[in-house]
C-alpha cells in the first residue's frame, strides 16, 4: 500500500525559518508504523491509497484544509491530526487528537527528515493544570506517564528534546528518566517551560545534575496568581548555586488574561531578580506593542542592557507604553 505522509508545518514553513526544521513526531511514528506493515510510505508518494496529515500550529489550518482536499479529490483516503485542528475540526475523514496506542509506542523513524541530530519524544502526557489557554487538557487529558526515554532514544544522537507538558509533576518518574539521561550521558532539552511552583530542593539538585543542551533551563509564568511561587522558586535555583543569569529562563504569556503594564512587570521583575524573559503572545492579542515586548524579551543584550520603557522599538509602537 502506498502511504503519504504530509507534515503542513513543514510543507508551509515561513520562508524566514533558519537552520533545520523542527521535525514532527506523530509523522515519524506514523512513518515506523508504516515500516513495520510493509507499506511504501513518505513525503513524497505520487499516488497514495491513504494520506495522513498532520498539522500542529492552528495558523496553518487552512493550508492543512486545503491538503485534505486536494488528496481527496484524487481518490486517497485522508486522515487528519494535531493541535491545529483542536479548535476548528476538519474535513478529513477521521480525526486523532493523538495516535492510537499501538502507534503512539513506537520508536519515531527519525530518518523521515534528512539530518536528523536528537532524539524527541514525551515522558509524560497531558497536565496536572487547566489553564484557560492551553489546549493540553483538551487534547491529552488527565496528567499521566508516557514512554521512558531510552524507548524513543536513537543512539546514534548525544542529545534528546522531551516534549512533556509538565515534566516535573511526576518526580518520582522524572528521576527515573533523567538519572537514565545522566547515567547514559544524554544531554536534555526540556522543550516547554516547567512548572516553577513544583520547584524543590531536591528537583533542583537533579536539574543540577543533567546537562542541558543549551545550558539553559525553562520555566513558565503564565499568571500573576502565584509571583509568590515564582520568586520562592528562584530563591531555591540560587541557593542550589544556578547562574540564574545564564542558565534560566521564563516563558511570559502575555496579553491572555493581564494587561499590557501587568506583562512589563511581569519581565521586569525577572529583569531584577536576574533572570531572563521569554515573552509569548497569546494568539489573539497580537498588538504592536505586545510584539514589541517579545522582541526585546529575545534580545539578549537589549534585555539586559536597556528597560523596555528606554528600548528603541519601532515608530508605530514608540510612547505605547510611556
Amino acid at each position: 500500500m502506498n502511504v503519504k505522509i504530509i507534515d503542513v508545518d513543514l510543507k508551509y514553513r515561513p520562508t524566514k525559518s533558519r537552520g533545520d526544521p523542527f521535525p514532527n513526531l506523530a509523522c515519524m511514528k506514523l512513518k515506523r508504523a508504516c515500516d513495520n506493515e510493509g507499506h511504501n510510505s513518505g513525503f513524497d508518494i505520487d499516488f497514495p491509497d491513504i494520506v495522513f496529515v498532520s498539522c500542529v500550529f492552528e495558523r496553518n489550518y487552512h493550508n492543512a484544509q486545503t491538503e485534505i482536499m486536494r488528496e481527496r479529490s484524487k481518490g486517497a483516503h485522508v486522515v487528519a491530526g494535531g493541535s491545529g485542528f483542536i479548535e476548528k475540526g476538519t474535513a478529513a475523514n477521521m480525526v486523532w487528537d493523538v495516535l492510537p496506542n499501538d502507534i503512539e509506542i513506537l520508536m519515531p523513524e527519525y530518518d523521515l527528515y534528512p539530518h536528523p541530530q536528537y532524539s524527541l519524544g514525551f515522558t509524560t502526557r497531558g497536565c496536572i493544570r487547566n489553564c484557560g489557554p492551553c489546549i493540553v487538557h483538551k487534547k491529552e487529558g488527565k496528567f499521566r506517564r508516557a514512554q521512558h526515554i531510552k524507548e524513543f532514544h536513537d543512539s546514534r544522537f548525544d542529545s534528546c528534546k522531551l516534549l512533556d507538558n509538565n515534566i516535573l509533576a511526576d518526580k518520582e518518574w522524572f528521576f527515573e528518566n533523567t538519572n537514565w539521561a545522566i547515567d547514559n550521558k544524554v544531554k536534555l532539552d526540556i522543550t516547554q517551560g516547567m512548572d516553577i511552583r513544583l520547584l524543590t530542593d531536591e528537583l533542583a539538585d537533579q536539574l543540577k545534575r543533567i546537562k542541558f543542551v543549551d545550558q539553559q533551563m525553562k520555566f513558565a509564568w503564565d499568571s500573576l496568581d502565584y509571583e509568590d511561587a515564582v520568586i520562592r522558586g528562584i530563591s531555591i535555583l540560587k541557593d542550589h548555586k544556578f547562574n540564574t543569569h545564564r542558565n534560566v529562563a521564563f516563558y511570559i504569556l502575555a496579553g491572555y488574561d493581564t494587561t499590557f503594564e501587568q506583562d512589563v512587570y511581569r519581565c521586569n521583575k525577572l529583569r531584577g531578580l536576574d533572570v531572563q524573559s521569554r515573552v509569548m503572545v497569546y494568539n489573539e492579542q497580537k498588538t504592536p506593542l505586545l510584539a514589541a515586548l517579545a522582541r526585546w524579551s529575545y534580545l539578549v543584550p537589549a534585555y539586559w542592557k536597556t528597560p523596555f520603557e528606554q528600548y528603541d522599538r519601532h515608530p508605530s509602537t514608540k510612547g505605547g507604553a510611556r
